[in-house]
């Protein structure tokens, strides 16, 4: 039995961590997640969990004997002032799972770990997914010595917040894993337009993030004609627009360009740099959408006669998740009293990382409403519940 009056509370007391107003800031490798990590550590451990924290920051909390695990949760980091559910409601379903099966007196005959990820969003240091990319060996080159915006590296962060500052020391076998599971709000509305309360994820879109740097040459803007211009602002800009039609032009796509800046940016001098971010997304020829925007931004470079430099930041391939867990989910999602659709998830999840290492892998949705990455983010109480104890039936099948 799900303990809604628990799962109401545990949300509101973990939204106060970073919380102001009706916001949350809780950025990845911050005291703020810390925090966080310290509050759900502590009510597995009151259960008997074994806690620990790897080398990423990531915690795990085990109950259970030995073998291969089932592995459940998801995040509680946040974008600057975004909402109160975004990866923060997987780990409170996840924990209020896990407590109803023990409250039920049920013998684990499989151990279950609880996982809170580390840095998901990849706000602060520009890598989403860190956390579990750790855990499963498939973070970038050099990724320690990336920078926030106030110049203090991942490893930095790390050791700030008690690591080692090697986040490749957390990586684990996927062999100690039999399935992860996560649950996350949709963060989209077709759910709320069906009038539909939770969802089994069918695929993630791969993710494609870079920046790129456009240099062209700074000049008066009165004294230098149209004809001679190395414009770097109006040729990223014509590369953004390109982004936007290529991604039109693709069924499932979406091209964003979410951040731009402009050197030396004063009202009378003609732009000679401008850099840009790119986030491509697809399920379907991931590969191919990325190869497109990237021979357009050359093509524009060469025929405005500026340089484009593309440095990538990250990529996730597309992921299908585990046909088997799928099934599991939707037999759990109908045992109370959902008939559960199979969506795409847009937004790029931890459960890749497992699901593209082998580990079976699956995810509920839970209708959510006001957008994501806001304050206006919202999922209900009797979704929140309908969802935990979803997963609790899925979690007592997988570990009988």
């Amino acid at each position: 039995m799900i303990d809604s009056g628990r799962l109401e509370r545990r949300t509101a007391e973990l939204s106060r961590i970073g919380g102001r107003d009706t916001s949350v800031t809780r950025l990845g490798l911050s005291a703020e997640e810390q925090k966080a990590r310290d509050l759900v550590g502590g009510w597995l451990r009151a259960r008997g969990a074994t806690i620990r924290r790897d080398r990423a920051a990531n915690l795990f909390a085990r109950l259970g004997g030995d073998g291969p695990a089932i592995l459940v949760g998801s995040h509680l980091d946040s974008v600057p002032e975004g909402g109160r559910f975004d990866g923060a409601l997987g780990v409170l379903c996840a924990v209020e799972a896990v407590e109803s099966l023990l409250d039920a007196g049920m013998t684990l005959r499989r151990p279950i770990e609880v996982v809170a990820w580390a840095d998901e969003e990849g706000a602060r240091f520009g890598v989403g997914l860190f956390g579990s990319a750790a855990a499963f060996g498939r973070l970038p080159r050099g990724v320690a010595e990336r920078r926030d915006r106030q110049d203090i590296t991942i490893a930095d962060a790390l050791r700030a917040i008690g690591e080692s500052g090697d986040p490749a020391a957390a990586r684990r076998d996927p062999k100690e894993f039999a399935a992860y599971l996560e649950l996350h709000i949709e963060q989209g509305p077709r759910l709320e337009a069906a009038g539909i309360p939770l969802a089994v994820v069918s695929d993630i879109v791969g993710i494609y993030h870079a920046r790129v740097a456009v240099r062209g040459r700074a000049d008066h803007a009165g004294a230098t004609v149209m004809t001679a211009r190395a414009d770097a602002l109006a040729a990223a800009a014509e590369m953004v627009l390109a982004v936007e039609r290529i991604a039109r032009g693709r069924p499932d796509a979406v091209g964003t360009v979410g951040e731009i800046a402009v050197r030396p940016g004063a009202k009378n001098v003609v732009p000679g740099e401008c850099v840009f971010t790119l986030d491509l997304r697809t399920a379907r020829d991931h590969d191919g959408l990325v190869r497109e925007v990237v021979e357009t931004v050359g093509r524009v470079a060469s025929a405005r006669g500026v340089e484009a430099a593309i440095d990538e930041l990250a990529r996730v391939p597309a992921t299908s998740l585990d046909p088997r867990i799928r099934v599991v989910l939707k037999r759990a999602i109908a045992s109370v009293g959902v008939e559960a659709p199979e969506l795409v998830s847009g937004a790029g999840h931890d459960a890749q990382n497992p699901a593209l290492s082998g580990v079976p892998t699956g995810m509920i949705f839970v209708r959510s409403t006001g957008g994501s990455h806001t304050p206006r983010e919202f999922a209900s109480l009797d979704d929140s519940v309908l969802g935990a104890r979803a997963l609790a039936t899925a979690l007592r099948e997988l570990t009988q």
